[in-house]
């Protein structure tokens, strides 16, 4: 149980700096790990539609040793953060977390919790099962190289953000919190080349020698005619033009189609995440 002298409370902005360290602490030894930087969290923040106002912490006295990231949009949360450094884990302070975040959305008007969990990772599954969260979902990441084509089909076209956000609309409302925000699309436009055609658009990046395709989305009423294939093609083919050796794909629905479109391009799935749902509105 957590020790009496540790206080859940919202995070003050001044405690910024020391939340990120926190965190490079606490993600050390995930099993992806991860380290962050102040600029890198707020851009996160922006991407998924958050903010430092619900930020929760645990204090132990003036120190940070625990926080959680509930993002709120309405009716929906999701969990975009939660942990405990090390030295403080198995005394139940993740557990007190996460009830702190589903009271504050509670409190908020929310409806449902949602929350991934990397497939694998035993401990936060357990925690979250028994909190009451089930499985809805299975998320792959996967990671292949950049192809050069002679030909990939209709030439996709320049596209801003606003152009893409419609098609976003369609092609993304039965995804994950961070693919489906209309916030994460602006976020991502703003460092990558968007391309479009009738029914169908994508997103490329580059970050150092690694491409990245952030978005590939084919409205449903078009899936099955080839645009998915082609806008691969043609990803994979402007991302070898920018002199890319890696290419990265995350969050993508687990699903025939696109396992198959993976298996075509001979992408290798490095991860996968299991989506959770929590009704805060059962007794």
């Amino acid at each position: 149980m957590p020790t009496d002298r540790v206080r859940l409370r919202i995070m003050d902005e001044s405690q910024l700096d020391e939340l990120i360290e926190v965190q490079n602490r606490i993600f050390a030894d995930y099993i992806v790990p991860m380290r962050s930087s102040k600029e890198f969290f707020l851009d996160f923040q922006r991407s998924v539609g958050g903010g430092l106002s619900n930020l929760i912490v645990a204090m132990d006295g003036d120190k940070v040793i625990g926080y959680v990231n509930p993002i709120m949009d309405g009716s929906e949360a999701w969990v975009g953060g939660v942990g405990v450094v090390p030295e403080r884990r198995g005394e139940g302070h993740g557990r007190s977390l996460m009830l702190a975040a589903e009271e504050l959305a509670r409190a908020r008007g929310v409806k449902e919790m949602t929350l991934e969990v990397i497939q694998g990772n035993d401990k936060a599954i357990a925690m979250y099962w028994g909190l009451g969260y089930r499985d809805s979902k299975i998320y792959v990441c996967a990671e292949g190289k950049p192809v050069q084509f002679a030909g990939y089909g209709p030439q996709p076209r320049k596209a801003t953000a606003a152009e893409l956000l419609p098609m976003h609309a369609e092609a993304y409302a039965d995804t994950c919190w961070q693919r489906r925000k209309a916030c994460s699309l602006h976020e991502s436009a703003r460092t990558a080349e968007g391309y479009a055609v009738d029914g169908g658009f994508v997103l490329v990046r580059k970050v150092g020698t690694t491409g990245y395709i952030p978005y590939l989305g084919v409205a449903p009423g078009r899936r099955g005619s080839g645009i998915g294939t082609s806008l691969a093609k043609f990803a994979l083919n402007r991302l070898w033009e920018l002199g890319t050796f890696k290419v990265a794909i995350y969050n993508l629905n687990e699903e025939p189609a696109v396992i198959r479109l993976l298996d075509k391009f001979d992408f290798a799935i490095t991860m996968k995440q299991i989506e959770m749902r929590k009704s805060l509105t059962a007794p």
